[in-house]
């Protein structure tokens, strides 16, 4: 190996392929036929260090649990750490970025994780590095802690913030580089906060120095998870307090705290008890009912059970008994008397005399009515007229309202550019740089933004390009995004991290 970017001469193993940059960086590879992953930690170690790194990895490797990726070989190779363990299907980060758990599902994996911290703990080994990319997958879908420290926090950067790691170290971790097994529960506490709200508890914003990120870290309690219940949000509080004396005491404890949560709380039913056979005591005979007289029904409006009314006789005689006949003739006849005359005169009145034809009041009310309808045509003549001007004058103050420009909401025929559009694709991580590629117009502008964590961000113009190789520190956490412009329209893409970056505008 002639540098952190140069495939690794690992002993007995042939194909060797990168999959994962970081610290560690995975490697997949052919040994004795069989594929396995190598885990190579891109610093070169002392004599001491490497002793105390191989000294621990032996005791990994005695570590037998479901939980816990197996240690097949472990060595040094050119000053270059490296464990050879089996290979695996991804890590809990990806699943972080594409979907989030269920509080049911969120507990069963933290009870797994903290059973296998439990077992490190218990063989005197601190993880030190515990992240969602530390937790690879089988493909039965089994976490597995993997990626240990073993000893070379010092050397990995795990215990400032410029590693993976750095959005899930304890504040101690941060003060002073203390890694002890309170640490690792600190770092399961926000494993777990991610796995269910998508980002660490203090995730680091997109430009900010290695200073401020410390600072809210030390200062700012972390968000708590309404999202959970009452219970499982304070066990995730108590792993992430910033006093290591106030988290829960041991793995042991969290792994049966939240084993409690995994399982449902409702009680079970009681069983039903089987009806016995014996017969209950013979209740008193009862008299004999005596005939009782039935109750009335209800009435029922049915014309079927209505007793019909004679047939009605004729509408003269269906009016109600009057008074002797002689007196109704004498005071109906009259009335139909008068409508007669006044609606259909004899066929003699209007050649011999035509002066009965119209009553004796009539003439006399002529004048008033003739003056009186002259009166109400005149209004009405007048008020048309009124109305005609007040329409005329409406539509000539309209007509003078209009110009021969047309207003400004009206919409007029103008060539709006097309919006911009830009896609950045994944990057393509290489340990020591980076292949960005982006999909958008061929005539615009463009540039680059390159964020590394604990350091302000950066921009490089490209112009035209949709390509562009970024040069970066292996290990270290990055965020990218691209700017467009043509001179009008502007636009910035969502950013792309890499390493388990989390990034924000």
């Amino acid at each position: 190996m002639a540098g952190p970017d140069s495939v690794p001469a690992l002993p007995g193993c042939t194909d060797v392929v990168l999959v994962r940059a970081g610290i560690p960086s995975v490697y997949r590879c052919l040994r004795q036929g069989t594929a396995v992953s190598a885990l190579v930690y891109p610093v070169r170690v002392d004599g001491s260090t490497a002793a105390t790194f191989s000294k621990q990895a032996k005791a990994l490797q005695g570590v037998n649990h479901p939980h816990v990726a197996p240690v097949l070989e472990s060595g040094v190779v050119d000053g270059f750490p490296y464990l050879i363990s089996i290979a695996d299907t991804g890590t809990l980060a990806e699943q972080v970025r594409s979907q989030l758990r269920s509080p049911a599902e969120l507990a069963v994996l933290g009870r797994q994780l903290a059973e296998g911290l439990a077992t490190l703990h218990g063989a005197g080994l601190i993880h030190g590095g515990l992240t969602p990319g530390a937790v690879v997958l089988q493909p039965d879908g089994r976490p597995l802690l993997s990626a240990l420290t073993l000893g070379l926090g010092q050397h990995t950067g795990h215990a400032a913030l410029n590693s993976p790691s750095q959005l899930y170290v304890a504040p101690e971790t941060l003060r002073d580089g203390t890694l002890t097994a309170s640490s690792d529960l600190y770092a399961l506490g926000a494993v777990l906060h991610a796995a269910i709200n998508g980002k660490p508890p203090l995730a680091a914003r997109m430009g900010e120095t290695a200073g401020e990120h410390i600072l809210r870290v030390l200062n700012e309690p972390p968000e708590r998870l309404d999202v959970l219940p009452d219970a499982f949000a304070e066990v995730i509080a108590r792993l992430l307090e910033k006093d290591p004396a106030k988290r829960l005491v041991s793995a042991e404890v969290v792994a049966a705290a939240l084993a409690a949560l995994a399982t449902p709380t409702t009680p079970p039913m009681p069983p039903v008890r089987p009806v016995t056979a014996t017969p209950a005591p013979p209740a008193p005979k009862a008299p004999a009912p005596r005939p009782a007289t039935p109750l009335p029904r209800p009435a029922v409006m049915s014309r079927a059970l209505l007793r019909s009314s004679p047939p009605a006789p004729p509408p003269a005689a269906a009016t109600p008994p009057a008074p002797p006949p002689a007196a109704p003739t004498q005071a109906v006849a009259p009335p139909p008397a008068a409508p007669t005359q006044a609606v259909a005169p004899p066929p003699q009145a209007p050649s011999t005399t035509p002066q009965p034809v119209a009553p004796t009041p009539q003439p006399a009310a002529a004048p008033a009515a003739v003056g009186s309808k002259r009166r109400n045509w005149l209004l009405v003549a007048a008020s048309v007229v009124v109305a005609a001007a007040v329409i005329t004058t409406l539509a000539v103050v309209n007509r003078k309202g209009q110009t021969d420009t047309p207003p400004l909401s009206a919409p007029t025929p103008t060539a709006s550019a097309p919006a911009l559009v830009v896609k950045l694709n994944p990057p393509a991580d290489h340990s020591t740089y980076v292949e960005l590629s982006w999909s958008g117009p061929p005539d615009v502008n463009y540039v680059v933004v390159v964020a590394q964590a604990g350091k302000r961000a950066d921009t490089k113009l490209v112009y035209k390009h949709t390509e562009y190789r970024v040069a970066v520190v292996p290990g270290i956490q990055y965020c990218f995004a691209v700017q467009a412009t043509d001179g009008i329209n502007q636009i910035e893409t969502d950013p792309r991290p890499i390493r388990d970056a989390q990034c924000e505008r």
